[in-house]
C-alpha cells in the first residue's frame, strides 16, 4: 500500500507491484535499448502488470490484463484521455489531429470526420487503392535481398497518397513527405523518452531542424488542399469528404487548418502502420510456405474485390497483426481516482495498455509466439475469444478509424502481390524497432515473378507449389 497526498488529504492507493524511482530510473535506460524486452520481462517478473515512475509525469501502469485494458479504453473511458506526454508534445509536430487530440476538441472531431470512414464510404475508395497497388506491384523488382521494408512502406504510401489525393503528386514530392514524417516519428519518439535531451536543443539546434521539417510538410498539403478548393472535378477521394463535412451544431465546414491537420494525421498513421503489418506479414509468410499455398488457394478462388471479405484472407492479416501489432502500445491518463479489481490509483495515474504483450500471452493464445491464421477461422464469430484479447486497432470510441480502409488495402495488395510472386526468406531476421509504431529495422527477402501483368482471373502457374 502507498500513502499518496492529494490537496492535503491522506489517501490509501493500491498500485501494482512495481519499481519505486530509483530503479524506475535504472528501468528507462534499458528501455531505451530495448522497450518492448524491457516490458515484457517485467510483465513475467510481476505477473502482467506493474507500476513505477515516469521521469516528470508521476506514476505509471503498465498492463496486458485484457480486462484492465477493455476497463480504460472502453468501459470507463470517459474518465480516461490521451495523456499530455504524447498528445501535447505530438500535436508540434502532425498538429491535432484525431490521433493526438483529446477532450471535447477530439469529440467534435471525430462526430464530424466519422461517416467518411464508414464501412460503405471506403468501398468507394475501393478501385483508387486496387489500381495503385496494381500498378506499383507491376513494376515491383524481383531479386534476392531486396529490402522489403522500403519497398512496402513506399507502396502503402503510394496507396494512401492517391486514396487521399485522386491527383499525380511528383516522386520528389512524395518521397520527401514520406521522409519528413520518419524523421518526425523518430524524434517524437526519443523526445517522448529522453526528457534530457531539450537540454542540448539550444546547442545542436534539433528541435528548430524538426519543426522545420514538420512545417514543411503543411506547406505540402496546404497547396494540395487549396489547389482542390478550386478544382470542379469531383474526386471521390479522402480530400473530396472532409471538404464536405459538415458540423452537426452549425452546419459549417472544416477550417482549413483542421482539414490539413487530419491529412497529416491520416498520412503519418495510415502509411506507417500498413506497411509495418505488410512487411512483418511478408516476412512470417516467407518463412511458413504452408500458409502461402492456403493464402494462394484463398486467393485463387476470390476476385479482387471479394478479397477484403475473405476468411483466409483476413485471417492472416490478423495473426500478423497479433505478433506484431503496428501499435504495439498506447496510453491514457486517468482524469479522477479510479479502481480496477484490487487495484486503486489516483487521477493523473498514466495507464499504458502493453499490446504486443497480450497479443502473446499464453494464458489467452495456444502456441502465443506461431504464426497459426487458423486460430482466427470461427464457426460462430460472435463467440470468438479474440474480441477480448485481441486489439489490433484499439478499443472504444477511440479505436483507430481507419481500420476499415487499412485491412481493405492489405487485403487487396496481399491478393495482388501473391498473384504475381513468390516470396522467400533470407538468413538475415529482422530486428523489432518499436517507434510510435512497431517497425522492422531491416527486412531483406527474395522476390521472384511467377506471373506477370495484373489479371487475376486465371488459375496461377504457382498453385502446385
Amino acid at each position: 500500500m502507498h500513502r499518496v497526498n492529494m490537496a492535503g488529504v491522506n489517501k490509501k492507493y493500491t498500485f501494482p507491484d512495481g519499481h519505486n524511482r530509483f530503479q524506475s530510473l535504472l528501468a528507462s535506460l534499458t528501455f531505451l535499448k530495448d522497450p518492448i524486452g524491457t516490458i515484457t520481462k517485467n510483465m513475467q517478473l510481476f505477473s502482467g502488470t506493474y507500476s513505477g515512475y515516469l521521469l516528470g509525469s508521476g506514476r505509471f501502469i503498465i498492463t496486458e490484463d485484457p480486462d484492465f485494458i477493455q476497463h480504460v479504453l472502453r468501459d470507463n473511458h470517459i474518465n480516461y484521455e490521451k495523456s499530455a506526454l504524447s498528445a501535447k508534445t505530438a500535436a508540434r509536430l502532425f498538429g491535432r489531429g484525431l490521433l493526438f487530440s483529446k477532450g471535447a476538441a477530439w469529440l467534435k472531431q471525430r462526430r464530424l470526420i466519422q461517416p467518411a470512414f464508414h464501412q460503405g464510404k471506403i468501398q468507394g475508395l475501393f478501385d483508387i487503392v486496387a489500381g495503385t497497388a496494381a500498378d506499383f506491384i507491376e513494376n515491383m523488382p524481383e531479386g534476392e535481398h531486396l529490402d522489403l521494408y522500403r519497398i512496402m512502406h513506399k507502396l502503402s504510401f503510394s496507396v494512401l497518397m492517391h486514396s487521399l489525393f485522386d491527383i499525380q503528386l511528383s516522386e520528389e514530392t512524395i518521397t520527401e513527405l514520406s521522409g519528413c514524417f520518419t524523421d518526425l516519428q523518430d524524434f517524437l519518439l526519443k523526445d517522448i523518452n529522453q526528457p534530457l535531451r531539450k537540454l542540448i536543443y539550444p546547442f545542436n539546434r534539433a528541435n528548430r531542424i524538426i519543426l522545420k521539417k514538420a512545417v514543411r510538410i503543411r506547406d505540402i498539403l496546404k497547396k494540395i488542399v487549396d489547389e482542390r478548393k478550386t478544382d470542379s472535378v469531383i474526386h471521390n477521394d479522402l480530400l473530396d469528404m472532409l471538404l464536405n463535412t459538415r458540423y452537426e451544431d452549425t452546419g459549417l465546414p472544416m477550417e482549413e487548418e483542421k482539414i490539413i491537420d487530419e491529412i497529416s494525421v491520416l498520412l503519418f498513421a495510415g502509411h506507417e502502420t500498413t506497411a509495418n503489418t505488410l512487411s512483418w506479414l511478408l516476412y512470417l509468410l516467407a518463412n511458413h510456405p504452408e500458409v502461402v499455398t492456403k493464402l494462394r488457394s484463398a486467393i485463387y478462388n476470390v476476385s479482387i474485390d471479394e478479397s477484403p471479405r475473405d476468411e483466409y484472407i483476413n485471417a492472416v492479416i490478423s495473426e500478423g497483426m497479433r505478433l506484431y501489432p503496428a501499435a504495439w502500445m498506447t496510453d491514457r491518463v486517468a482524469l479522477n481516482d479510479d479502481r480496477f479489481g484490487k487495484f486503486h490509483f489516483p487521477k493523473n495515474t498514466i495507464i499504458i495498455p502493453f499490446f504486443y504483450g497480450l497479443h502473446r500471452n499464453k494464458k489467452y493464445w495456444s502456441g502465443e509466439n506461431e504464426f497459426r491464421p487458423d486460430r482466427f477461422l470461427f464457426q460462430d464469430p460472435l463467440k470468438s475469444k479474440k474480441i477480448k484479447n485481441f486489439f489490433p486497432f484499439g478499443a472504444g470510441p477511440r479505436m483507430c478509424i481507419g481500420n476499415h480502409f487499412a485491412s481493405m488495402e492489405m487485403a487487396v495488395i496481399l491478393h495482388i502481390l501473391f498473384s504475381q510472386f513468390e516470396v522467400t526468406p533470407t538468413e538475415e531476421i529482422p530486428e523489432m524497432w518499436p517507434l510510435i509504431t512497431l517497425r522492422p529495422r531491416r527486412l531483406y527477402l527474395n522476390l521472384k515473378r511467377v506471373k506477370s501483368g495484373t489479371k487475376l482471373s486465371s488459375p496461377p502457374e504457382f498453385q502446385s507449389l
